[in-house]
């Protein structure tokens, strides 16, 4: 199945993890990806070399989405590279992990605008590209968003902005052909979980409260995302779907 065949994907933070997992689902289906990253290039180039092997054309940008400048230049570099874009998907994510009463303001701002101000810039960059032809956008969310997890107080926050703006976009732009959703994970088999306190306890409970007894892998994640992008779900628009297997039932 190839249902993004001739398509032109970026996907930020998609080094490692969901980011990763979307990157490689994408182009399983026939899409060239561009691949963003912060820090880590040699899993950003081991990404670029999988994508490659499955005969697809994709590259590796490094830049920090939270500084609207380097925004600004990795869609300038998406151009360049691709000529135009076809899918986005804002997934990088960052922020401080602790109880609410002590957020301080570097914690605030670092959350806002990695989570919630990039997916603003990247959207407004990302029609630019599109043309005439519309294009699909995802945003990658969290069930922190409704629900308190623990020390995500700064991220849930910024999350629940991010849902928001998808609500907001996707008004304004379905009339130009543009579906924007968002895919809402509960807990993912990925290093993030070790920033949490209390790591295997909260795997236990998690798993026990799952109907599948289970947490999510980054495949699950990508299974969704690349529905929300494909044509089978134009009738879509400014949803967040929840994929956390049950947890929150």
């Amino acid at each position: 199945m190839e249902r993004f065949k001739g398509k032109r994907a970026l996907v930020t933070g998609g080094s490692r993890g969901i980011g990763r997992a979307i990157a490689m689902r994408l182009a399983s289906e026939g899409a060239d990806v561009a691949v963003n990253f912060v820090k880590d290039e040699q899993s950003a180039a081991e990404t670029v070399k999988e994508l490659e092997s499955l005969g697809r054309k994709a590259i590796a940008l490094q830049a920090d989405i939270s500084e609207p400048k380097e925004v600004k230049k990795l869609f300038a570099d998406v151009k360049e590279t691709f000529g135009g874009l076809d899918l986005f998907v804002s997934n990088a994510v960052s922020g401080v992990v602790g109880p609410a009463e002590r957020i301080g303001r570097f914690g605030w701002d670092r959350a806002m605008n990695t989570n919630a101000r990039s997916f603003l810039l990247g959207v407004q960059q990302s029609v630019k590209l599109f043309g005439d032809q519309g294009g699909k956008i995802i945003a990658v969310s969290s069930i922190g968003s409704v629900t308190c997890l623990p020390g995500y107080a700064a991220v849930g926050a910024s999350k629940s902005a991010l849902e928001s703006l998808v609500r907001y976009f996707a008004r304004e732009l379905a009339p130009r052909g543009i579906n924007v959703n968002a895919v809402s994970g509960g807990p993912v088999e990925t290093s993030a979980l070790d920033f949490f306190p209390d790591k295997e306890k909260l795997l236990e409970e998690w798993t026990d409260r799952t109907p599948a007894h289970r947490i999510a892998r980054p495949e699950d994640i990508a299974s969704v995302a690349a529905f929300l992008l494909s044509d089978d779900a134009s009738w879509i628009q400014g949803r967040t779907i929840v994929a956390d297997g049950g947890l929150t039932l």
